[in-house]
């Protein structure tokens, strides 16, 4: 009986000291968390634009052209039915001629404003071969 009296007072005692997190600490988390949210919400949107660019060119290495007027007529229509027209050109897509058709690349840096003068830059690169 004694020794479950013992072990009720330690329960108690460190139960006593036990405590949740602090105000500070509340805090401190929540600009984290706030943070992390914002980086999120401006960072997404530029890897959707890219993944839909990605199926453009997935597209683009299945017809076959006679040359490179062809593929940024191609490239402008699926960059407009895709809703990415406002953030990619056709004419910044370097098309270089190899032998049984063309070369298409596209590099470029996708950038989201965090706050201030303070960016985030993802730099893609993209290249696919389109057949004539």
């Amino acid at each position: 009986m004694e020794n479950m009296q013992a072990k009720g007072n330690r329960q108690l005692m460190s139960a006593g000291r036990q405590g949740g997190m602090s105000l500070i600490g509340l805090i401190i988390g929540a600009i984290v968390l706030g943070f992390a949210a914002l980086v999120v919400m401006q960072v997404v949107p530029i890897y959707i634009a890219d993944q839909k660019l990605v199926t453009i060119f997935k597209s683009l290495e299945k017809e076959t052209v006679s040359g490179p007027a062809e593929i940024r007529r191609i490239a402008d229509k699926q960059l407009y039915i895709n809703e990415v027209d406002d953030h990619f050109d056709p004419k910044d897509f370097d098309i270089r001629p190899v032998a049984g058709g063309f070369d298409v690349k596209y590099n470029y840096e996708g950038r989201a404003t965090l706050f201030g003068n303070l960016s985030l830059v993802a730099e893609f690169e993209h290249q696919v071969r389109v057949s004539n």
